[in-house]
């Protein structure tokens, strides 16, 4: 009867595998030892074909094969994304589910490696191999709940490696897009949806940056939580915030009168008054402020910050403006330029603004000729750039560009100025500006006024930024916070659309041709990612991103001057109107133009210059707590081991009410009536936390308002922290008096009668007591002590050169008065002084190093995943990644002190200082060669100084490094 029954059957078999009707085959590789079963589907587009490779084992298998792992990959790119990639047998059971492309027959290998004993115990391993042959089919078939297993398991593939990689966001669109590409619903997957109200204030938010907030966006919008509305509200029944400016015009006239003359720049008669101004007086000093700010955000910032990505900007805006920094410098040492300024409407540099760059030049063709080598240069490198020139209102203009936008370079040339700005909105607006003076912000009074408090600099190496009363006004107006806010939506939409191309090649094995094959093939869906402008969105296939027919595309976003919101929503409306009421509780309706004078020579300085009009309740709490006199602070005498430092000027009634607060002081002030009014005491004080090896470590970028009694808002948790740091370090006090003798008197009475001073907090016990040790240096030495219950606080009391010094440990207070010979300095009156010396760390600078290392691993770890993606996708090398990742997301990828490699082996990418999430590694410290050791070992102090005049704030900070 079975050789009856064998031929017709196997006839079936041979029919259903020529026809790809989806019959199961059962296979049997000769070199495996259990049954193998392929199935498949396809579609009826074709678009889909899908397998499942299932796997049996025979009777007592387990009994004889132990910890058997299962492998199988694909020979040939005609069988792609399968999953898992390893397995085991469960209840003899195993299978792989994976996608197949093309037409023929896909290749893959199974490996079965099986762990059993040798006779004498030890461990055998054995692995076996049999290729497998899949006839992919060509016609309608199978059942489709092969294709849903294969996408779930996809699903559950990228949910556990978002657990490891939850800033991945190519990872999270794809579990986002399942239900629309696959009709399966991903898993629930442990990131939380952040709040409408929360993503709301991340989009008005003024330096939110725009791929911070991407996320956030991605998840809303895929998850049908962000909608579109009409836009059928006009722009002019939107009010700004009410902001009540000073009258700048009556303050001038003051100034005048008293013989006080403003001293604009030549530069700012081209500048529109509504824009920021920055000066430099030499170009060296311009590319001097450039290097600083890549050092301080390549190596310090990275303590408050976890990235590791580069906007290359300098780059971006030499090649976008036809310009070279270092040509300009020559150019300056050789007197053909004297100044130079940048401008523009806004500072998101890294998304994309307009910048215009002004240079001051002498008569002649040098600048002209050095100016179109620039040009041929850039030319070189993009052939397809048009060069072509229109008139504005009598001026020639010049117009380098390429469609992209990475070449945009608008030049007007005067008598003395050549101008180059990539927007040709900018461009019109300072021709503008130089043909109406009225309008320019060398005319405008709040800047005339201002240069009167903080004139500018005639140094080399100076400069100066200037952000005037109008164009903060413009910062906060609706047209700009609207404007922005849809931007910030708009390259939200372009990542997504980026990750959807990513998800296209992961599947076809090459890039979109077109917007079109995303839709079609259910990788986007047009319904959910609208531009909130009314624009197009298409994917530029020859660069291989996504663009915007209103925003254009990553890295390269229309600037912001050069949109018209003209209508918004209702929705709109509203959330600009609960950001006026979140702007105006900040502000109390009044804020100020900001001056900073610059110095790069060393030591670096910072002068911040902002009128008193401010009323914020943080200028008002300030202006509170400090005398109206400043006194000069002078912090040269402190501990040698103080590594921050704080003095104020308080005032002696302030700081007499603060100490008679403290136990046994009012006894011991009644009890000797020539101590009674403490008209003895200083003006000033000071904190000082020292050098120490510590446990616990407090991170005060992790601060963020709370939803808890007592400690909700950031600055109750700021002084929280700052009290546990003083607990944890060695920390001392010091108060000036002025008659040091009855400041002594002040501390024999209270160590005679503070132990009488015993109080109970509830049911806790707590006890005071107080002696004297032997002098130090001929300085009389108290201990104050406080034990609560088995809780024990000291301080170590002295006076030192007319100051009272309380220190938690002796031997700082023995450095206090070591240091009490040292030359005093001669500072500047100020009313606060804070000052951070590096030279003072030993033991907390292998942990200062140690946390910069960690944020480093962190910051390192984040790019392992997007490298490995583009490896993968693209099958380029490493090398190649960073091209790629500047077209998606605008940005290049680098590992701090080391460098990424890809393991094929492992199919891993790694870091070859801090590993991967799956092994970290990190070193103790930074060695001594990396960035943040070489920067942080040239850095000896940042002071900052803070002083209130009836006219002004003034704050003051310096950058002190080694040569």
């Amino acid at each position: 009867m079975s050789q009856v029954l064998a031929k017709p059957l196997s006839l079936v078999i041979y029919l259903s595998v020529l026809l790809n009707v989806g019959i199961t085959v059962q296979a049997q590789p000769k070199d495996l030892p259990f049954a193998v079963r392929v199935e498949t589907y396809r579609n009826e587009t074709g678009d889909i074909n899908a397998f499942a490779l299932r796997l049996e084992q025979p009777f007592l298998a387990e009994e004889f094969e132990k910890s058997s792992y299962l492998r199988l990959r694909p020979l040939d790119d005609k069988a792609y994304l399968i999953y898992p990639r390893e397995t085991k047998f469960e209840q003899k059971h195993a299978e792989f589910q994976g996608r197949l492309r093309g037409d023929g027959n896909a290749k893959l290998r199974l490996s079965y490696e099986t762990v059993s004993e040798n006779l004498d115990g030890s461990r055998k391993v054995d692995v076996r191999e049999a290729d497998i042959e899949i006839s992919i089919p060509s016609t309608e078939s199978g059942p489709t709940s092969i294709y849903r297993e294969w996408a779930e398991r996809q699903n559950q593939h990228f949910v556990d490696l978002l657990r490891l990689y939850p800033e991945e966001t190519f990872f999270e669109y794809v579990l986002l897009q399942s239900k629309d590409r696959y009709g399966v619903e991903p898993p629930a997957f442990d990131k939380p949806t952040p709040s409408t109200n929360v993503s709301e204030e991340d989009l008005y938010f003024l330096f939110s940056g725009g791929l911070a907030v991407q996320q956030t966006l991605q998840r809303q919008t895929l998850e049908g939580t962000l909608g579109t509305a009409d836009l059928n509200v006009h722009i002019s029944t939107l009010r700004p915030p009410t902001i009540r400016s000073p009258d700048y015009q009556s303050l001038l006239n003051k100034k005048r009168e008293a013989g006080i003359l403003p001293q604009p720049h030549v530069l700012a008669r081209a500048i529109p008054v509504d824009h920021y101004f920055l000066q430099f007086n030499s170009v060296a000093s311009a590319t001097q402020a450039v290097e600083l700010s890549n050092d301080w955000g390549a190596s310090l910032l990275r303590l408050f910050t976890v990235s590791a990505q580069n906007h290359h900007l300098r780059e971006k805006y030499e090649q976008q403006l036809c310009v070279q920094l270092d040509d300009l410098a020559r150019l300056n040492q050789q007197q053909v330029v004297t100044d130079i300024a940048f401008t523009g409407s806004d500072f998101f540099l890294a998304e994309g603004t307009d910048l215009t760059l002004v240079v001051k030049r002498t008569p002649g063709a040098e600048f002209d000729t050095a100016a179109q080598a620039w040009f041929e240069q850039v030319k070189n490198l993009r052939p397809d750039v048009e060069e072509r020139e229109f008139n504005y209102r009598g001026h020639k203009v010049g117009a380098r560009y390429t469609t992209d936008r990475i070449v945009s370079s608008f030049v007007v040339r005067t008598d003395e100025m050549t101008i180059f700005s990539n927007s040709h909105v900018a461009i019109r607006k300072i021709v503008d500006t130089l043909l109406d003076p009225q309008t320019s912000l060398q005319t405008a009074v709040d800047y005339q006024y201002l240069t009167t408090l903080l004139p500018p600099t005639q140094e080399v190496s100076g400069g100066y930024l200037y952000c005037s009363d109008a164009f903060l006004r413009h910062l906060f107006s609706p047209e700009f916070k609207i404007g922005e806010k849809r931007r910030r939506q708009a390259l939200g939409h372009l990542v997504m659309l980026n990750n959807a191309s990513l998800m296209y090649r992961m599947e076809n094995g090459d890039s979109p041709p077109s917007l079109s094959s995303l839709v079609e093939g259910r990788f986007v869906n047009p319904q959910k990612i609208v531009c909130p402008q009314g624009g197009a969105y298409a994917f530029d296939a020859s660069s291989d991103t996504a663009t915007s027919s209103v925003f254009n595309r990553i890295k390269y976003l229309t600037p912001l001057t050069e949109l018209n919101v003209l209508n918004v929503s209702r929705q709109e409306r509203e959330e600009y109107e609960r950001y006026k009421q979140r702007f105006e509780a900040t502000w109390r309706n009044t804020f100020d133009p900001i001056a900073i004078r610059i110095r790069t020579d060393e030591p670096v300085q910072l002068q911040l210059c902002v009128l008193p009009f401010a009323n914020s309740s943080n200028y008002a709490m300030l202006r509170q707590l400090l005398s109206e006199h400043s006194l000069p602070l002078d912090l040269s005498r402190s501990a040698k081991s103080a590594i921050t430092s704080l003095a104020v000027v308080p005032g002696r009634q302030k700081i007499a009410s603060v100490l008679q607060m403290l136990p046994g002081v009012r006894e011991s002030l009644r009890s000797d009536p020539t101590l009674t009014d403490l008209s003895w005491l200083g003006d000033s004080c000071s904190i000082h936390v020292c050098d120490d090896d510590t446990v616990l470590e407090v991170d005060p970028t992790q601060l963020r308002p709370l939803d808890i009694p007592f400690m909700s808002d950031v600055y109750t948790q700021s002084l929280a922290a700052f009290g546990i740091a003083a607990m944890n370090y060695p920390t001392y006090v010091a108060v000036d008096v002025e008659d040091q003798a009855k400041a002594l008197r002040l501390l024999e009475g209270l160590a005679a009668r503070i132990f009488l001073e015993q109080s109970n907090f509830g049911e806790i016990p707590s006890a005071f007591d107080a002696y004297r040790l032997p002098d130090y240096s001929g300085h009389p030495v108290y201990v104050i002590s406080f034990q609560m219950y088995a809780l024990k606080l000291r301080f170590h009391v002295s006076l030192v050169n007319g100051q009272m010094i309380a220190a938690t440990r002796a031997e700082v207070l023995h450095e206090v008065i070591d240091a009490s010979n040292t030359p005093q300095s001669e500072p500047a009156s100020s009313h606060a002084l804070l000052q951070f010396n590096m030279a003072a760390m030993d033991k907390s600078h292998a942990e200062l190093r140690l946390h910069w290392a960690e944020k480093s691993r962190q910051a390192s770890h984040r790019n392992i995943m997007p490298i490995h993606t583009l490896i993968k996708l693209y099958g380029v090398d490493i090398n190649a990644v960073n091209e790629l990742a500047d077209a998606k997301y605008g940005v290049t990828y680098f590992c701090p002190d080391g460098e990424y490699k890809y393991d094929r082996e492992r199919d891993q990418v790694y870091s070859t200082v801090y590993g991967n999430r799956q092994q970290a590694t990190q070193f103790l410290s930074p060695e001594q060669q990396s960035s943040f050791a070489k920067f942080i070992s040239k850095l000896r102090r940042v002071t900052a100084a803070l002083r209130f005049s009836d006219e002004a704030l003034y704050t003051t900070i310096e950058i002190h490094r080694e040569q």
